[in-house]
């Protein structure tokens, strides 16, 4: 198996080095060293003074860096030659063509504007139809079963990307180019990045197409990148693991998954051999399947074994750790008991004041549960919250519905310092695990976002914000504690793993007595415990 490559894309830089970098070194710094930065977009702003210092060596540039472009006639002159260090570490690609790296993951790169569709040429920033033959005559020269190239970069977006039903997108008609959608349909990209203007954009993969009926073809990521910086928080940097397609087994490289859709550009610009007709677009999305039906056909799959199968899920809730009934169960970490739901320490918790919330009968997660636990999960929610604040602290929930048979609401304490950047490590440790994420605005509800018994993980934020991810197989089981252990928030690494941070039945009795006394101004159960009564 060959290594992979530990890839970092950017958005526009705009001449703002020095968040770039310190961003980088602190990705490095909590996950390793990295191999390459690639920076889309502009790399040069309106000033670019930051640059002086990685010029002069008083300021290093910690991952080497690849720049493209130029796509504004005003940078040109802050060019070097291609293939030249405009500062140490930082090297000029030019416009056009296609490289390989040390680990044989294969880039191309065509910058710019279309000089046809914008109607002038401006030189050095301007490309033409034969820019985008060369680029994919480069990529098809010396492969006799030609698979596709790793990583595709672009300025333009390509037309017809902007048809997607399942999220909305602005994207301006002067930033999308039938251009690239041609050369992006010809070379199948595995990961095809653009800059955008303000917002982070990532579409579901879709599946290229191919001239023949009977043969598959490798799946494309789109992922377009806010500007580095950007005031509204966008996500601006983008961190995955590359296997180099040239390495890759067929079977994996085929493989399907439940959320990809047909490509969504125009088929005719496949039987074009040369690229430069001009494409027109239905503006009604129909390169796209219905995702819920396709769940659905999944579920009925899942069901046609009929009792045989649904009595292979029965649960015994004796076993269960969690049922407050089970004997298994460890009652001495059971802080306070409500109507349907219980609050416990967790074993190996990450601070003195991790909790876990928690259904006194078997349910197996939120999505399935009934309202009435539902509400009250939210009534202790609002309740930790309180208590966390009265600590000076903030609260990040999280629930991986994915090998776990009982419910558990992960409630951990966080320091208000890091309140900004618990988003983005989340990020990041989801794109070196090659994990996708999406983050849903603070209203929405998880149950209306997955279907009932589909596996996930989910995450709440200080912010309001919430993090949802469709597990699939080999999804890290710690992947929550990964991120907060980690140096930016809890800085306790040691304690990713439950089972290497146990601590003794003794020091178990005192956390759970001393959370207990600190908790009772905010604990809701004692007072309907007294109602009972």
């Amino acid at each position: 198996m060959t290594d992979k490559q530990k890839t970092l894309v950017c958005g526009d830089v705009n001449g703002i080095f020095n968040t770039l970098f310190s961003r980088v070194e602190s990705i490095v710094k909590k996950s390793g060293p990295f191999d390459i930065l690639l920076c889309v977009g502009n790399f040069f702003g309106d000033d670019n003074s930051q640059l002086d210092a990685y010029k002069m060596g008083t300021r290093k540039v910690p991952v080497t860096t690849y720049v493209f472009g130029p796509s504004d006639e005003t940078h040109v002159h802050y060019y070097c030659e291609e293939g030249n260090e405009i500062v140490p570490n930082v090297v000029y690609m030019g416009k056009r063509g296609i490289f390989t790296t040390s680990s044989d993951v294969k880039i191309a790169y065509l910058t710019g504007l279309s000089r046809r569709e914008l109607g002038k040429d401006i030189p050095m920033c301007t490309f033409e139809p034969s820019d985008c033959s060369a680029v994919r005559d480069s990529c098809f020269r010396g492969q006799s079963e030609y698979r596709g190239v790793d990583v595709l970069i672009t300025t333009l977006w390509p037309a017809g990307i902007e048809n997607d039903e399942c999220q909305k997108m602005d994207v301006g008609k002067e930033c999308l180019s039938d251009l690239i959608a041609w050369l992006a349909i010809h070379v199948k990209p595995r990961y095809h990045f653009v800059p955008s203007v303000d917002k982070y954009y990532e579409r579901q993969p879709y599946r290229n197409q191919s001239i023949h009926q009977d043969y598959r073809e490798c799946a494309t990521r789109f992922i377009g990148l806010a500007p580095v910086g950007n005031k509204a928080k966008e996500k601006w940097i983008y961190a995955c693991s590359l296997q180099p397609i040239s390495k890759m087994r067929m079977t994996d490289l085929l493989q399907a998954t439940t959320d990809e859709t047909i490509c969504p550009y125009d088929p005719e610009l496949m039987k074009q051999h040369q690229p430069g007709k001009v494409v027109k677009f239905s503006g009604n999305g129909q390169y796209f399947y219905n995702l819920d039906a396709a769940d659905d056909d999944q579920g009925k799959r899942k069901r046609k074994g009929g009792d045989t199968e649904r009595k292979r899920r029965e649960f015994d809730p004796d076993s269960c750790w969690f049922c407050l009934s089970s004997p298994t169960v460890e009652k001495h970490l059971v802080i306070c008991v409500g109507t349907h739901c219980y609050l416990a320490l967790p074993k190996g918790p990450l601070t003195p004041y991790h909790v876990l919330i928690l259904p006194i009968a078997h349910h197996q997660s939120v999505s399935k549960a009934p309202d009435e636990v539902v509400n009250e999960i939210k009534k202790f929610k609002e309740a930790l919250k309180e208590f966390y604040t009265s600590m000076n602290k903030l609260v990040v929930f999280f629930e991986r519905n994915y090998k776990t048979s009982h419910m558990q609401i992960q409630c951990v304490p966080v320091p208000r310092l890091c309140e900004s950047q618990i988003l983005e490590v989340f990020q990041d440790e989801a794109g070196i695990n090659s994990i996708q994420i999406e983050v849903l605005p603070p209203y929405a509800d998880i149950a209306q976002v997955v279907l009932p018994g589909a596996p996930y993980f989910h995450a709440e934020l200080p912010t309001g914000d919430q993090i949802f991810a469709k597990t699939k197989q080999h999804f890290p089981l710690q992947f929550g504690r990964d991120v907060l252990s980690s140096p930016p928030i809890l800085n306790c690494e040691d304690k990713a793993d439950w089972r290497q941070c146990l601590i003794s039945r003794e020091e178990e009795d005192a956390h759970v007595a001393a959370f207990r006394t600190n908790f009772r101004p905010y604990d809701f159960t004692i007072n309907e415990d007294s109602d009972s009564e």
